[in-house]
This record gives C-alpha cells, sequence and structure tokens, in this order.
C-alpha cells in the first residue's frame, strides 16, 4: 500500500482507540511527533508515517484489555507481556488484515499496521532517587536495542562491533526478555501516587518528565479532520521536548522515521 492508504489504516485505528477510551472514561492524548502536527499542521506532519498516543498505566492496561477481550475485531494490541517476538516495551494496536514488514533484523509475526500507544509512569519522589532510575533506565534501553537492530546510526566502530555481539548473543533468548524487565521497573512507581510522571521505557529520556496535573485537563484538538484528545497544556509538555516546536526542522531532516512494506491481506481490501 502506498503512504495514503497506510495512514487511512492509521486513523482508523485511531477512531477505534478514541471511541473505546470515551465509552470507559480513559484518559488519551496525542503525543510526540503527531501532537506537534496536529498543533502545527492539523493533522501528520509532512513526512510523518505514525500515530502516538500515550495514557497513566491504568488506563493504558485498561486500553489493552478491553481490545484484545473483543473476539470479533480485527483490531488487537501487541505487547511484550503476549507475545514472546515482541521487542518494544510499548504497546502497538494492530489492524490484523494487514501485514507490515519493518527492517528490522527481528520479525514480529502477525505485524500490521499500527499505531503506537505508551504507558506514563510515576518517577521516584527524590532527585537523587530519579537520577539513579533514569541512568538504568538508559541502560537498559539500549541493550534492548540491540535485541532487534543490528546496526545503528552514528556510532563508533567499537560500539558497532559490541552491538553485533550483542545482537548474536541475544538472539538465544526471547525476544520480549528486556522489554519486559524495562515494563517491570517503570510500574515500580504507580501512576496514581507521584508528583512527577514519563514515558521513561521509551523516548527521550529526562526531557519526558511532566508534572501528574498535566493529565487532569485534555482538549479536543483537529488531526486530518478528525477530533481527538489532547492534554490541555501540551505547548508545556511539546516544549519540553523539542523547544520551539513551531519552528520547521531543516530540510535535511524532513524524512519518514521509519523504513518499512505494508500490505493488505488478500480478500481484506
Amino acid at each position: 500500500m502506498n503512504i495514503d492508504e497506510l495512514k487511512r489504516i492509521q486513523l482508523c485505528i485511531l477512531e477505534y482507540v478514541d471511541k473505546i477510551c470515551m465509552e470507559n472514561s480513559l484518559r488519551y492524548s496525542l503525543c510526540g511527533g503527531s501532537l506537534i502536527g496536529a498543533v502545527r499542521h492539523n493533522g501528520y506532519i509532512p513526512w510523518d508515517d505514525d500515530i502516538d498516543v500515550f495514557l497513566p498505566r491504568p488506563d493504558y492496561k485498561k486500553l489493552i484489555e478491553i481490545i484484545n477481550s473483543t473476539a470479533d475485531s480485527k483490531y488487537k494490541a501487541f505487547t511484550c507481556f503476549n507475545k514472546k517476538d515482541y521487542f518494544f516495551p510499548f504497546a502497538k494496536i494492530v489492524d490484523t488484515n494487514t501485514v507490515m514488514k519493518e527492517k528490522y533484523a527481528r520479525d514480529i509475526s502477525g505485524m500490521g499496521v499500527n499505531i503506537d500507544i505508551f504507558p506514563e509512569d510515576g518517577l521516584p519522589y527524590t532527585e537523587k532517587q530519579r537520577n539513579v532510575y533514569w541512568n538504568k533506565m538508559r541502560i537498559i534501553k539500549r541493550f534492548n536495542s540491540m535485541v532487534y537492530q543490528r546496526n545503528a546510526k552514528n556510532e563508533n566502530f567499537l560500539k558497532k562491533l559490541f552491538r553485533k555481539v550483542m545482537f548474536t548473543i541475544f538472539k538465544l533468548i526471547p525476544a520480549n526478555m528486556i522489554a519486559c524487565k524495562l515494563n517491570r521497573m517503570a510500574e515500580k512507581y504507580p501512576f496514581e501516587n507521584s508528583e512527577l510522571v514519563a514515558v521513561s521505557l521509551f523516548g527521550y529520556g529526562r526531557r519526558e518528565e511532566l508534572p501528574k496535573s498535566i493529565f487532569d485537563e485534555y482538549i479536543d484538538i483537529k488531526f486530518e479532520g478528525y477530533t481527538f484528545k489532547s492534554i490541555k497544556n501540551y505547548d508545556y509538555y511539546l516544549r519540553c521536548l523539542h523547544g520551539d516546536y513551531m519552528q520547521l526542522p531543516p530540510q535535511k531532516d524532513r524524512t519518514a522515521k521509519h523504513d518499512f512494506e505494508a500490505f493488505c491481506i488478500e480478500g481484506n481490501k
């Protein structure tokens, strides 16, 4: 399928997620590049090719439970806890009537066109504890990338060699093992009991730190002609991640992040 067909299916998945969240009073918001796109372009960033959503961990877990308990739905939530060959520490909501092949060194069975769903977790109370926590997370996330990524850009010779050696070793363990560990670490600090929260198991590191109160209020936001949800204080969040997010990046950086091929399963076009 071409990029327009891909985006049409992603929007259908997002509509489905929005419907479930509205029916079950689940807090969700567009995030990352999708939220920048909504604010700056009223839709996708023109060179973007995915959709990102985040939810507080309790709502995140409930969303996954509801989606996977709906027997007659073509949409399924893939996580490291329900698929041994799934190496991402966050969930993807997948259209199972499609097939997607991303250019990773390990495949995920049944993967189709999808959107990314991230959990917001609590953080340790003190600055010293948070420093230790973020350092642990950074190291384990680096190792998790070696489960599925044999090569990475901008690494020197020794790092490239180390990555290839570790990739070979990690082929002997279940692909989901380190991703599950990241989730267990993140869940150690409950969202509702924390003053600061973050998507700590993926993303921008300490730039993700937010006051929990930012998830108290939501607004409607336009995205490709549809109405979805955003945290009300999106400006604070986006400035933490990207600074002046309304400024377009240099022309050389206006490229899609992913490399994949996607197909409709025969009979489901």
